[in-house]
């Protein structure tokens, strides 16, 4: 008799837990679908040349002399303070040695306007070209500091553009 009563028990218990992991019930809240693929939590748009940027789709006008290309290493120079606020890195400028300490989370990346070689956490790297002092703004590589602090970067020939994407 006291089987019995486990028995029902146990059948009451794993119906009742059936029921409640049904999403298609009548009261019940359906369960979002997962979505396919991953919407950016961060997307800027920097024209060459331009004296605006957009973040999010919002145009912002730069304080600071607009991205260019180097010459001789073909590389997308950005007004390094400019887009470190944009994106949510620290920015140190170290006058004595002309270094150049760029944090955010993790993530340490150390340049100096006096060499091509940078260390990111400590592990050394060779840049496309040194960072620049132009019109007293530290302008650095973009695709470097953009890859190295996660973000996706994206070039558009017709417009001229880098485009940069950080997802969550």
């Amino acid at each position: 008799m006291n089987i019995k009563k486990i028995l029902y028990g146990l059948i009451i218990l794993l119906l009742v837990i059936n029921i409640s992991s049904c999403t298609n019930l009548p009261g019940t809240k359906k369960q979002p679908s997962s979505p396919t693929k991953n919407t950016p939590q961060l997307t800027i748009k920097i024209p060459i040349g331009s004296s605006t940027v957009y973040v999010n789709g919002e145009e912002i006008d730069l304080t600071s002399p607009p991205a260019y290309i180097d010459e001789e290493s073909q590389t997308t120079m950005v007004p390094l303070r400019f887009i470190s606020e944009i994106i949510g890195a620290k920015v140190e400028w170290i006058p004595d040695t002309k270094e150049i300490v760029i944090t955010q989370n993790e993530k340490i990346i150390i340049m100096s306007t006096k060499s091509i070689n940078t260390t990111v956490n400590g592990k050394e790297f060779a840049l496309p070209c040194k960072p620049q002092i132009k019109e007293e703004r530290a302008f650095v590589p973009l695709k470097f500091i953009a890859q190295n602090l996660d973000f996706v970067v994206d070039w558009i020939p017709e417009s001229k553009t880098i485009v940069l994407y950080k997802g969550s």
